[in-house]
């Protein structure tokens, strides 16, 4: 331990030694009339970037083009068509999924839609008709709910009349005593009336003749044979006036409550009618309503939306090249569920680098600058390129500040594959 901070100390006197000589020979040999020139700052940096001729980054060899093949379905992988290194067109089959519980779903579908394009046609169809049927029958006065309602009207009406005429005759007639029933019974009353009242001073005077006997028990008997038999038709004539009489109220009142019952029947039979045009209003709207139901009923957008997309799954479940290309990378195992990513296909005859550069390179490059590329795994084979593009942004989190650029490979495909590491060299202007 020792030693070595012995060392230290002697390794530093001896540094010190070769300073101080090295300033006295500097000092020595400047003449006292020149000064020594002092570095501007930057002038180093300026002189340096000068001699700098050209950068050289690396990057990572990519297709310009390159698409996925997904599918979310979850069907059976029924076939793989294509395999790693091949070269397809746009829309070449790369392989099958298994459809045939799809087919059967899809056609139970289009049946379940065509029948209720059918039920929905024939519902439409008929509550049409009918609504137009009960309006031109409310239109034309032909609905018969308001027909029989409308007679039944006239009926009563009539009845009405002929209950009122009824009444005010027979009113008439008890008011000014004209009902011959009546007269020709008060007749008959006046009449014993006046044989009563005869064969009572008949009998008054028997009875004083008969007293002064002037006149026999027989004939006074006779007398009185004959005030009775008056006495009878008296009261006989008196019962059928008085009979008449009441006849002829009840038959007032008979008539009266008939003009009533009338009446209520005549209003029963407007309300009726008023009912029966209310009715047949709401029956229109009752088959208006069907016919919008019928309208919805008919729209089956849902149910064709759903076979579109069932149609749309049995399209997607055949995976075709979305791009012309090469298939560079297989995932999709016959037998095995397909889910997720199938297949990639890339455009290998049109590749670029992605790489970056440092922001004190970014006064020297500019897009469209052409660059030369060199690969190990191509060996000496020098590629061309050029710069088709430079991000305005820094790349972020990233602990040097560099910017995301674009090299497009210019020159023939010679064995430039992609995901290589590639050098990248840029002549400065």
């Amino acid at each position: 331990m020792k030693k070595h901070k012995i060392y230290r100390v002697i390794r530093a006197i001896a540094v010190g030694l070769v300073c101080g000589i090295a300033i006295g020979l500097l000092v020595g040999c400047t003449p006292q009339n020149v000064s020594v020139p002092i570095p501007q700052p930057g002038y180093e940096t300026e002189q340096r970037a000068e001699q700098i001729q050209s950068i050289t980054v690396s990057g990572v060899v990519e297709s310009v083009t390159s698409r996925n093949v997904y599918t979310t379905l979850g069907f059976t992988v029924d076939s793989v068509d294509v395999s790693v290194g091949d070269r397809v067109t746009q829309g070449q089959t790369l392989g099958m999924l298994d459809t045939r519980d799809l087919e059967l779903v899809i056609a139970q579908q289009q049946a379940v839609l065509e029948t209720a394009r059918r039920n929905s046609q024939i519902a439409l169809t008929d509550s049409t008709r009918m609504l137009n049927e009960a309006t031109a029958n409310v239109a034309n006065n032909t609905n018969p709910s308001i027909i029989a309602a409308e007679a039944a009207l006239t009926a009563a009406t009539q009845n009405l009349a002929d209950a009122q005429r009824s009444y005010d005759n027979a009113r008439l007639d008890y008011n000014v005593q004209s009902n011959i029933n009546v007269q020709n019974t008060e007749s008959a009353l006046n009449a014993a009336r006046v044989e009563l009242e005869a064969r009572t001073r008949e009998l008054e005077n028997a009875v004083l003749l008969e007293d002064a006997g002037a006149l026999s028990q027989h004939d006074l008997n006779l007398a009185e044979d004959a005030l009775a038999h008056a006495t009878n038709q008296y009261n006989t004539a008196m019962q059928n006036f008085e009979n008449a009489t009441t006849g002829q109220q009840r038959s007032l009142d008979q008539l009266e409550d008939l003009l009533q019952l009338a009446v209520a029947s005549q209003a029963q039979a407007q309300r009726q009618l008023s009912a029966a045009r209310t009715g047949a209003n709401q029956d229109i709207e009752r088959l208006r309503s069907n016919v919008a139901s019928a309208e919805a009923s008919a729209n089956v957008e849902a149910m064709e939306i759903t076979l579109q997309q069932l149609e749309r799954q049995l399209e997607d479940s055949t995976l075709t090249a979305p791009i012309n290309g090469t298939v560079t990378a297989v995932i999709a195992r016959e037998g095995a569920v397909g889910m997720g990513l199938m297949f990639t296909v890339e455009d290998t005859d049109n590749l670029r680098i992605i790489t970056s550069f440092r922001e004190y390179d970014l006064a020297r490059v500019h897009v469209g600058m052409p660059v030369t590329i060199t690969s190990d795994s191509t060996g000496s084979a020098v590629h061309t390129g050029e710069i088709t593009g430079i991000n305005p942004a820094a790349t972020p989190n990233s602990p040097i500040v560099e910017f995301e650029a674009e090299i497009a490979v210019t020159s023939g495909n010679l064995d430039l594959r992609i995901g290589v590491n590639t050098r990248i060299t840029i002549a400065l202007d």
